[in-house]
């Protein structure tokens, strides 16, 4: 007796709705994970708050990593360390701004 095996064909639409099934998944992990990354910022932002380092003087802002380097990318290393925006960055987010400019 031969088994025959055929193999399953896989469309175009079921590639398209794996694909958007993928992203709708990794977005709502993305949102999750951001929480907790917003989360850990604010705890840090919390324990600097009124200290000062010997060398590097007083944290002014806490920025999660992922946003920062995202910031970084879209407005350049200038504009982000620039105290217009720190400014700006104590007034928005004044829970992850342990001290003022």
């Amino acid at each position: 007796m031969e088994i025959i095996h055929k193999p399953h064909e896989i469309t175009q639409e079921a590639i398209d709705a794996a694909f958007a099934d993928e992203i709708k998944r990794t977005f709502k992990e993305e949102r999750h994970l951001e929480s907790k990354r917003v989360d850990v910022a604010r705890k840090e932002a919390t324990q600097e708050r009124g200290k000062t380092h010997p060398v590097l003087g007083k944290c002014v802002a806490t920025i999660p990593a992922r946003d920062y380097f995202r910031m970084i990318k879209k407005y350049g290393t200038e504009h982000v360390h620039s105290k217009e925006f720190l400014k700006y960055y104590n007034k928005t987010f004044s829970d992850l701004s342990p001290n003022r400019v």
